[in-house]
């Protein structure tokens, strides 16, 4: 299955459909193993976060006391901390995929078995290192104006802040342009066995002279995946969410004769708990099913640019 010649868009499209049928199954458990238990905790602490806003909103005075902010506070921690595992599950499941992917375009299919243990060694932890980085340096270079900003605020300049407005759009624009030219650190690192850097270093060459290319397929493909996933999950969602569209139409209707009940607003509240959180943690495993597979494609087809399949060296799991 190996592309020993790069690939149309048609191409790219087909090889990434018949990777999904032939793969799904394995895909399926890896990232139910690997995703799953986070998505559990994932939806409670969503459970627990709103919880904190019900008790701040079950108090009456309105009075901002140490309570409240400890309501607050609680909130955004266990908010904070759901979206941490989630995210921390879904490098894993990525990783999981990228191999089951990345060993069938090789020719090499592996069991869902050999995926996960493959995933749970050194790889993992350097990807999480990769992303960590990733992170901090994109979040350095867009901070950058807005503390140019900041500070032409404090020193009253107008220079200053005219060129921290002008840097907003050039550090956005940068920040695009690495995340596209980084894209393959994960099929560097997971199937290639790179070191951090070089993960970086190596995904930057295989995109070099195909960026725009890239970031057209990627984000046309990107877009499928959102819309499919959308469609799949809205049902549930209005089926979870049920309560809160009713109460949100009764507060509605009962504006007209003075404050919205606090117990319709308790209601509404009380719907984005447990239920709510798994299903957006099934929509994370029905989006990492399927998406990091298209980069693995474009991933082989980059290399097949650079002739690299005309040589007989090829990553091993």
């Amino acid at each position: 299955m190996i592309p020993l010649a790069p690939m149309t868009l048609g191409d790219l499209f087909d090889r990434w459909f018949k990777l999904i049928a032939s793969t799904w199954l394995r895909n399926l458990i890896v990232s139910a193993i690997l995703l799953g238990p986070a998505a559990i905790v994932f939806a409670v602490a969503i459970e627990n976060g709103f919880d904190q806003i019900l008790q701040f909103a079950g108090r009456t005075g309105g009075e901002f006391d140490r309570e409240t902010v400890s309501s607050i506070v609680g909130f955004f921690a266990w908010f904070f901390f759901g979206i941490v595992i989630l995210l921390a599950g879904t490098i894993a499941a990525t990783v999981g995929i990228t191999i089951t992917g990345c060993s069938e375009m090789s020719s090499k299919a592996v069991s869902w078995q050999e995926a996960l243990r493959s995933t749970l060694s050194i790889r993992l932890l350097k990807v999480f290192g990769q992303y960590i980085l990733e992170f901090v340096g994109l979040g350095l270079i867009v901070a950058i104006p807005y503390a140019l900003i900041v500070a032409a605020i404090a020193a009253e300049s107008i220079l200053l802040g005219l060129l921290g407005g002008v840097l907003i759009f050039i550090t956005i624009a940068a920040a695009v342009y690495l995340v596209v030219s980084f894209a393959f650190t994960v099929p560097a690192i997971a199937w290639e066995h790179c070191d951090i850097i070089e993960a970086f270093r190596r995904s930057w060459t295989l995109v070099r002279g195909h960026w725009w290319r890239t970031f057209g397929i990627l984000l046309l493909m990107s877009l499928i995946v959102s819309f499919a996933v959308s469609l799949l999950m809205t049902p549930l969602y209005l089926v979870v969410l049920w309560d809160f569209f009713r109460s949100y139409f009764e507060m509605l209707s009962s504006l007209g004769s003075g404050e919205p009940d606090a117990e319709l607003v308790r209601t509404m509240l009380s719907s984005f708990g447990f239920g709510f959180g798994i299903v957006n943690a099934i929509a994370s495993i029905a989006q990492v099913i399927v998406a990091p597979l298209y980069t693995t494609v474009l991933y082989f087809d980059l290399r097949a640019r650079r002739g690299e399949f005309n040589q007989a060296a090829q990553g091993q799991v």
